[in-house]
């Protein structure tokens, strides 16, 4: 039931992007009879493509919703174990290659913290990342990648179960309670953390939030910034309108 209910989120969700919406009322602009109609179907096509285009606007949406990176001396002391949560990474059948995709920051940042020793054990967690390749799981990539960065594989612990955040946090549990410790270090892209935390705490996994891979920098005041369009805006809207629907989805079936 909840795979079918995931897949058909996944599946509709392009519904609720701004491209999608411009893209359906110039269809709708083509096809109607009516001079009028077609004018205002063109107007709001226009109207939504400048703003959702403007990269000033996305920018302040994305950094109202992404949490503040935390520098290294604020790292609980006591924290001794990270745990990254997989995403993006698949196997490229074509040529054999692992592709890590965007958020490879998630899996690179725990690297530095490992080897100035302020963490001395890494909990990847993430299943298979397509459903048509269950052998291909997430956390096992990051492994071998870790392995091949020079972390001991007795230092790496795998979760290769998880389909989602929810699932992240239900079955790693099951290994952190082995290891008795009271806070972890938890890893993930910074749009994606709020979910995330909120997942782990729910099932009273007590953690210190790591974000990586902000979106945006510093608000910016040039000319070009704040007037000029890009296509480029659409792809950002689409991340942050996916963590929206994430989050919520979580709260209405409880698991936040």
């Amino acid at each position: 039931m909840l795979l079918n209910f995931q897949f058909l989120i996944r599946r509709t969700e392009f519904l609720l992007y701004p491209f999608t919406w411009v893209i359906i009322m110039l269809l709708l602009a083509w096809f109607t009879y009516n001079a009028s109609r077609r004018r205002r179907f063109l107007g709001w096509a226009l109207i939504t493509l400048l703003v959702f285009s403007n990269s000033f606007i996305v920018d302040e949406f994305v950094r109202h919703w992404e949490v503040e990176v935390v520098p290294l001396q604020a790292i609980d002391a006591d924290i001794r174990t990270a745990i990254v949560l997989g995403g993006g990474v698949y196997h490229d059948k074509e040529n054999g290659k692992v592709k890590y995709g965007k958020n490879a920051d998630r899996y690179l940042s725990v690297l530095e913290l490992y080897k100035n020793g302020i963490v001395d054990r890494i909990l990847v967690t993430g299943g298979p990342a397509n459903y048509l390749e269950p052998w291909a799981k997430e956390s096992e990539i990051i492994r071998d990648l870790y392995v091949l960065c020079g972390i001991p594989s007795e230092a790496i612990l795998i979760e290769n179960r998880s389909l989602n955040t929810y699932e992240n946090a239900v079955y790693s549990k099951e290994i952190l309670e082995e290891l008795g410790e009271e806070r972890f270090l938890l890893i993930t892209s910074s749009a994606h953390i709020r979910r995330a935390q909120a997942c782990f705490e729910e099932q009273g996994i007590s953690v210190q939030p790591y974000p990586s891979m902000k979106g945006v920098g510093n608000r910016r005041w040039e000319l070009d910034y704040l007037l000029v369009p890009s296509l480029d805006n659409f792809s950002k809207w689409r991340g942050l309108i996916h963590e929206w629907i994430g989050f919520l989805s979580y709260k209405l079936r409880g698991y936040l």
